[in-house]
């Protein structure tokens, strides 16, 4: 005997479904789009950050324009409304003198230099170059409408309070301290409580470094580039130091693809696996991650 759900059943079916097509069509999102260096830092010693900087500093670039460093882009989508925004450096060349000729050693990854924000108009054609050819990796999460106004809002005040002035330094962007493409996009995490320990802990770089391989431009002290070459350890204990902590473009892209290789045939895995071009992505549903009061900090 064969069952007919009644008409008006069939309907009300029908609408659900429509329903939830239109949510997750329509959601709001912000994705992390990581561009990788050249080649991987490494950073298991000073000798071996030195040489790996070196290395990229030299290396021939497969992308324009050339981000020695990695990058990260931050993208706000609703609807066909996009908004990309990045920081990058205005003083690029600079950095390099301020280790060559004013020495300031290991101070170089905590100095606040001129910067800005680098926004849609400015990043649309090399983010579609990047994930047409797998030179980018990306986390997207799929965000309330509310998140979605407060990260917008964030953006604007960031300029507003001439934040996006200050690259590098203590990278902790929401206290106006400076800071770099990653710890930007790191922000919106922590405006909407997004932040996994997993990322924390796969993502970023922690280490501690020797006071006495920092200098500063100002100061006569001087630390050489052969000082540095012959360090093999982060300070021990007892030896004062500064602690770093840095998210890496490189880390980002290599645990996306890590997700890839190793989640996707895991039932329970939190994550949706996405492609946009070739370049690989996840999906996490983020939308009971609820806006962080106070926007700013101290």
């Amino acid at each position: 005997m064969r069952y007919h759900l009644p008409a008006y059943k069939k309907l009300y079916l029908l609408l659900y479904f429509l329903l939830i097509s239109a949510f997750f069509l329509n959601a709001q999102t912000l994705t992390l789009y990581s561009f990788p260096p050249p080649h991987p830092y490494r950073w298991q010693n000073p000798h071996r950050l030195l040489m790996s900087t070196i290395r990229n500093y030299y290396s021939k670039p497969n992308y324009q324009p050339r981000r020695i460093l990695g990058h990260m882009i931050i993208e706000l989508k609703k609807d066909s409304a996009i908004h990309l925004a990045g920081m990058v450096s205005d003083e690029m060349g600079n950095l390099k003198n301020s280790i060559v000729k004013d020495k300031i050693g290991l101070g170089i990854l905590f100095k606040v230099v001129k910067g800005h924000l680098e926004e849609t108009s400015q990043v649309q054609k090399e983010l579609q170059i990047r994930t047409e050819t797998s030179g980018a990796a990306f986390v997207t999460f799929r965000i309330s409408d509310t998140a979605y106004n407060y990260l917008l809002t964030y953006i604007d005040s960031f300029k507003m309070k001439g934040y996006d002035r200050l690259y590098n330094g203590a990278n902790l962007p929401r206290a106006g301290k400076g800071c770099g493409c990653t710890a930007f996009g790191i922000s919106f995490l922590e405006l909407i409580n997004a932040l996994d320990a997993e990322f924390r802990d796969k993502w970023a770089v922690q280490v501690k470094v020797p006071e006495k391989l920092i200098a500063d431009s100002a100061k006569k002290k001087k630390i050489s580039l052969r000082r540095i070459f012959f360090t093999f350890n982060w300070a021990k204990k007892k030896q004062p130091y500064q602690s770093l902590t840095l998210y890496e473009p490189y880390l980002i892209y290599k645990w996306v693809n890590s997700i890839w290789e190793n989640e996707q045939n895991n039932p329970e895995t939190p994550y949706q696996f996405i492609k946009k071009g070739e370049a690989r992505g996840v999906l996490i549903d983020c939308m009971k991650c609820f806006p962080l009061a106070p926007m700013f900090t101290r």
